[in-house]
């Protein structure tokens, strides 16, 4: 009997997340026993789960499964950021926020266009445009075909 295709979708949705998570937890507290940023770690790992290597989990960037980690991701994000907020420290730094949101996301757009230009191959105009409609701050997938 064969099984039907959403529930093959169901379990390989659940798989991976659940890997995820086991393995994002059990990285995270690693990093911090050893006392490297749990940023810094996290990237590693998940190249080395991911298909490239051990392949353990391997989801599409155009997948709804992907979607739905950076959403929760970004909304988990954005929360802390809030929740952590203070106005007091705020009003110190907001010159420096303002820097980094406008002339650092152009100087950053304009490096990575040209990155993407000369060592990618990208033409120069699809580099600028893709990175135009994009935050500084969005992981972007970066395949060749």
């Amino acid at each position: 009997m064969d099984v039907p295709a959403s529930i093959e979708i169901a379990k390989h949705t659940l798989l991976s997340g659940g890997l995820i998570l086991a393995i994002g937890t059990i990285t995270g507290l690693l990093a911090q026993k050893i006392n490297i940023p749990d940023v810094a770690v996290f990237p590693i790992v998940g190249m080395l789960i991911g298909p490239q290597v051990l392949g353990l989990i391997d989801i599409k960037a155009d997948s709804a499964l992907n979607q739905i980690i950076l959403l929760f991701g970004a909304s988990y994000i954005l929360f802390d950021g809030g929740a952590s907020l203070r106005f007091k420290v705020l009003k110190q730094v907001w010159i420096t926020i303002v820097v980094i949101a406008t002339v650092g996301v152009v100087i950053t757009a304009a490096l990575t266009s040209i990155a993407a230009y000369y060592v990618l191959g990208v033409p120069l105009i699809a580099a600028v445009q893709s990175l135009m409609v994009r935050s500084h701050t969005v992981s972007v997938p970066l395949r060749t075909a």
